[in-house]
């Protein structure tokens, strides 16, 4: 049984915290004056000058801002950016602590490594979602990032939440599919596969997706997550968005996306989804990692639902 964070209460109370890759000062700003509309964003846990190699600050900075938070008041914390990092504070970080504030926990990216980390430490629920300084502070795409904003506060603001329905490239028949949701980002996951920080996830609905990987890549990787059995243990797998994955050019074989997905297609022994609106991408939904969730498929499409990602 997971452990599940309190329901944040309204007007949300946000931190913000870095982990990973250094954060543009700019766009951090923009960021929290957006979330203020949304709630009160409190004492800020990163200073956005912090920066050590390409990092935001040294590991001992970056522990430091999310033990602030930890602290804090907030109820929701907002990764500022993913990029890279968190896998050097893996074994640095008491889970424990992490479960007992019962706080939300949200990014994408870099940040599924603290998603899949929560869940085998200690069994706890993340989510896998907007940031403060990517989606939050975006200008470019009013639309798209409306759309981040209104998924985001509806999925807090309730205890089951169901998604829209998406088209598939492959038609699956009519059915529905029960399991527990966990993923996202393709190579975080492999990364972990072998580590005490990959969540034993049997009867899963495995969401992917992924940025700037090479498709052969791609299908490396869904073969690493076969042989290692992991693809066998799932009930469903649903692809999101797999950002500027494609050939490099000049190659003399420029071995596609779709082929990669056609293989895992045929090593995977469940059903395949595709078009699912997450990823590195500005319209994105908020996704509760480790919780209960059922597929409603008719035909190319599907309904993704979840619920009990709160505590009782």
């Amino acid at each position: 049984m997971s452990i599940c964070p309190s329901r944040p209460a309204i007007p949300f109370a946000f931190a913000t915290i870095a982990l990973s890759g250094s954060v543009d000062a700019e766009r951090l700003r923009r960021g929290r004056e957006r979330l203020a509309l949304l709630g009160t964003h409190i004492d800020d846990e990163i200073d956005a000058t912090a920066q050590w190699r390409y990092f935001a600050g040294d590991d001992g900075q970056r522990l430091t801002s999310l033990h602030r938070a930890l602290a804090s008041e907030a109820d929701v914390v907002l990764f500022a950016r993913g990029g890279y990092g968190l896998s050097r504070l893996l074994d640095r970080i008491d889970w424990s602590d992490v479960a007992a504030s019962r706080k939300v926990f949200c990014g994408y990216s870099d940040v599924t490594a603290f998603s899949l980390a929560a869940l085998a430490r200690a069994n706890y629920v993340t989510f896998a979602g907007p940031v403060t300084a990517g989606e939050f502070a975006q200008t470019e795409n009013d639309d798209a990032r409306n759309f981040a904003e209104r998924h985001f506060v509806a999925l807090l603001s309730s205890d089951r939440y169901v998604y829209p329905t998406a088209t598939s490239d492959v038609d699956h028949g009519n059915g529905a599919v029960r399991g527990t949701l966990w993923g996202t980002n393709l190579a975080m996951i492999t990364h972990l596969v072998g580590t005490p920080f990959m969540p034993q996830i049997d009867d899963g609905i495995l969401l992917l997706e992924d940025i700037g990987e090479a498709p052969y890549r791609v299908e490396r990787m869904f073969w690493q997550l076969k042989h290692a059995g992991i693809l066998d243990r799932q009930r469903a797998i649903i692809l999101g968005s797999f950002t500027d994955c494609e050939p490099a050019a000049g190659m003399r074989y420029p071995y596609s996306l779709v082929e990669a997905i056609e293989t895992l297609c045929e090593i995977a022994p469940c059903p395949v989804l595709t078009g699912f609106p997450f990823g590195h991408i500005p319209a994105k939904v908020t996704l509760p990692m480790g919780a209960p969730a059922e597929i409603a498929i008719s035909g190319t499409q599907y309904t993704l639902s979840v619920r009990d990602y709160f505590s009782r």
